[in-house]
């Protein structure tokens, strides 16, 4: 029994040994299996990364280069964004800065605290820049206004466009992009004072060689020669004090202490349109031009009816001056889109496309000889646009070279309201040819100077 009992205690060791060699070998046989595995996916991932399935190596290698490739292109996007001129922030959907470079950090004032994961209304507090984003963020398009901020070293004035992101860049939605724009309006502004100081100056001896002249022409017996010249030098010095009465009209509605002086009372849009025809009338009659009104008189606007008046008596005038002898010249006025449209049209020989964008610029004269010849100040249309601009409107021009030709143009300004959101009462009388219109009364001059009717010309 003993040679018994001792082989059965070699063989259970010995089978226990065996069986855990084999399950050694199983379990390092499975995980040489599984790396290989990983060997083969990691390697696949790398080709497809580089865009070499078939070769790990070589998309490996492409994958590097393009990790580096990225890397130098953020590096470079942070230099850009680190020396832009123009502030960018992003924000996300609760208006949390993502992104700020150091333009936007100056111009908000933002101070050295990083401004990352802070609100925007932390560093900057503007209801105007609150309705911006707000605007854009409601009807996912690009939304612009320029909006003053205040900062240590005074108010600072910016230019701020928001743009929707097209997709979601992490966690920024919006895009804040703000254009300094104080240096530009600080020399505005002194362009702007210095041709009102200068038109002031100028008005005192402008009217005594104008009154002058005037007189040895009116009371003198001169020499042919000499009645002529003080008649040239009376028409020139007349010239001279229209431009100088466009200018600091120009001026004030140029300046924003002026713009808030302005009367902003309800104006009836067939009263201005009335005055502004009656002025241009004896003109139009020099060249048998016959003017067509056609006028909605339930058009009210809110603002001073002697500018308004000045503005349609300049593009009256103007039709009247490139308007051949013979024609007839169109002004209606009537409603669109919660708008008054003035628009004044001529049979002209029109204005070529090349000269469109520039017609209401200061000066600008689309024939520089014609334009002296017929007496005008070169400043009628940029009047126009800015008594347009100081309504909340604007001016615009459509004109034909054709044989259809002819110019159309037009001040767009927003329709006036009572409290009740509902617009003014109609007038009792409907609207009447040129010949029978009267100017109301009630439609006082604004505070802004404006030039003599003989005078409304551009």
């Amino acid at each position: 029994m003993q040679p018994t009992t001792e082989a059965a205690s070699y063989f259970v060791p010995c089978v226990l040994a065996s069986l855990a060699a084999v399950a050694c070998g199983t379990l390092l046989a499975i995980m040489i299996f599984q790396r290989r595995a990983e060997h083969r996916r990691i390697a696949a991932a790398l080709g497809a990364l580089g865009g070499y399935e078939s070769n790990p190596v070589r998309g490996a290698r492409a994958a590097a280069d393009e990790a580096i490739r990225l890397d130098g292109a953020l590096k470079e996007l942070r230099a850009i964004l680190a020396t832009a001129p123009v502030g960018i922030v992003a924000l996300d959907s609760i208006d949390r800065i993502v992104t700020i470079n150091p333009a936007a950090v100056r111009l908000l004032d933002a101070g050295d605290r990083p401004a990352e994961g802070r609100l925007l209304i932390e560093i900057v507090r503007s209801p105007d820049l609150e309705t911006l984003i707000a605007s854009a963020r409601e009807t996912g398009r690009r939304a612009e206004a320029e909006l003053p901020f205040s900062a240590a070293g005074g108010e600072r004035r910016a230019g701020c466009s928001v743009v929707p992101l097209s997709r979601d860049v992490g966690n920024a939605q919006l895009l804040l992009v703000l254009e300094d724009r104080t240096e530009l309006r600080r020399l505005e502004s002194l362009r702007t004072e210095f041709v009102a100081n200068v038109s002031h100056e100028l008005r005192t001896p402008i009217t005594s060689i104008r009154g002058y002249a005037e007189t040895l022409a009116e009371n003198f017996e001169l020499p042919p020669d000499a009645a002529r010249f003080s008649q040239t030098i009376a028409r020139s010095a007349s010239r001279l004090g229209a431009i100088i009465d466009d200018l600091l009209l120009l001026s004030s509605l140029e300046d924003p202490s002026a713009r808030r002086d302005i009367t902003n009372t309800p104006v009836r849009i067939a009263g201005i349109v009335a005055e502004a025809v009656e002025q241009v009338t004896p003109a139009a009659n020099e060249k048998r031009l016959a003017i067509d009104v056609t006028v909605d008189p339930s058009l009210w606007v809110m603002g001073s009816a002697g500018l308004l008046a000045h503005a349609v008596a300049n593009l009256v005038s103007n039709a009247a001056k490139y308007g051949p002898a013979d024609s007839r010249i169109t002004v209606t006025a009537a409603a669109e889109a919660g708008y008054a449209v003035i628009s004044v049209s001529d049979h002209g020989p029109g204005i070529p496309e090349i000269h469109r964008e520039r017609l209401f610029e200061r000066f600008y004269r689309v024939d520089r000889a014609r334009s002296r010849d017929s007496g005008g100040t070169g400043l009628g249309l940029a009047i126009v646009k800015h008594v347009a601009m100081v309504h909340g409107g604007y001016a615009g021009v459509e004109s034909r070279t054709d044989a259809n030709h002819g110019s159309t143009f037009r001040i767009r300004m927003p329709l006036a309201t009572d409290r009740g959101g509902k617009n003014l009462p109609m007038a009792t009388t409907p609207a009447t040819p040129a010949s029978s219109m009267q100017t109301q009364s009630e439609h006082s001059a604004g505070t802004l100077p404006t030039a003599p009717a003989s005078r409304r010309t551009a």
